[in-house]
C-alpha cells in the first residue's frame, strides 16, 4: 500500500522500517545500549536528567566527567555511534528494498558534521531556524547513501524534495519524539526506582538502571534513523536508489 508524506504516512512507514530492519536495529540497541551502560556504571559517563550518557547521543565531547580515562571513553562511544549508525542506516535502506549504491562512512560523517553545524548556527539563530533546517534536511541520510549526489547535493535534494512537507515531517516528528520520551521516561522512571534501597544507597539493580536507560536511549537513536529513511522513501522518486544503474 502506498503512503502519503504526511503525519500518519510518515509515522506508519517509520514503524515499517523499524520492523524490516528488525535485527539490524536490535544489535544497533544492544551494542550501544550495553556500551552506554557499562559507561554509566564504571563511572565514565554521567546522569544526565534521568538517562545515564556518554555522550554518543549528540555526538559532542564532555570532558567535565572523570579526567583522561571519561573523555577517552566518550571519544570511543562517539566514534562506535558514527559506526554503528552508518552501517544501520544502509541497512534499513536495503531492507525497505532501496539498497545503499552511494555514499562511504567519510561522506556520512562530513554531512553529519555539516548538518550539525548548519543546526547549531540556526540554534543560535532563536531555534526557528534550527527546526526548519532539521525538516529539510531529514531525508539527506537516503539520498546520500542510495545515490551518488554527494555531501551537500544530499542535503539539497532533501531540501527540494521535502517542499511542501515540512509541516507533515515536523507534525510527525514531534509526535515520535513525545512518544519516545514518554516510553523513556516511564521505563528508566520505574527501573532507575528499583535501583536504590530506600535509604537512597547502591544496590546491584542499579547496574541495570543505567544498562536499561542505555537501551532506552539507544533504541530512541534507531527510531529517529528509521524516521530519516521513513521520509526519504516517502518523498523520493521510487527510482532514486536505482537511477543510476540504467544510465
Amino acid at each position: 500500500m502506498e503512503r502519503e508524506a504526511n503525519v500518519s504516512g510518515i509515522l506508519s512507514q517509520t514503524v515499517d522500517v523499524i520492523g524490516a530492519a528488525g535485527r539490524a536495529v536490535l544489535i544497533y540497541v544492544v551494542v550501544l545500549g550495553l556500551f552506554n551502560g557499562i559507561g554509566g556504571l564504571a563511572g565514565l559517563a554521567e546522569m544526565d536528567d534521568n538517562v545515564f550518557s556518554v555522550g554518543i547521543r549528540s555526538g559532542v565531547l564532555n570532558a567535565d566527567t572523570l579526567g583522561l580515562a571519561a573523555v577517552l571513553y566518550q571519544l570511543l562511544g562517539l566514534v562506535l555511534y558514527v559506526v554503528a549508525a552508518f552501517f544501520l542506516l544502509r541497512q534499513m535502506l536495503k531492507q525497505i528494498g532501496r539498497p545503499a549504491r552511494g555514499g562511504n562512512l567519510l561522506s556520512y560523517l562530513a554531512m553529519s558534521v555539516l548538518a550539525m553545524i548548519g543546526l547549531m548556527i540556526g540554534l543560535v539563530l532563536l531555534i526557528i531556524p534550527a527546526l526548519i533546517l532539521l525538516v529539510r534536511w531529514s531525508a539527506a541520510n537516503g539520498f546520500l547513501l542510495s545515490g551518488d549526489k554527494g555531501i551537500t547535493g544530499a542535503l539539497g535534494a532533501s531540501w527540494e524534495a521535502t517542499d511542501g512537507r515540512g509541516l507533515s515531517i515536523f507534525g510527525a516528528g514531534l509526535v515520535l519524539w513525545i512518544g519516545l520520551a514518554v516510553l523513556s521516561s516511564i521505563v528508566v522512571g520505574i527501573v532507575a526506582a528499583t535501583g536504590f534501597t530506600a535509604s537512597g544507597g547502591f544496590s546491584p539493580l542499579f547496574g541495570v538502571a543505567m544498562t536499561v536507560s542505555g537501551l532506552i536511549e539507544a533504541f530512541n537513536n534507531a527510531a529517529s534513523f528509521a524516521f530519516s529513511i521513513a521520509v526519504f522513501h516517502l518523498v523520493a522518486p521510487a527510482d532514486t536508489s536505482v537511477a543510476d544503474v540504467f544510465e
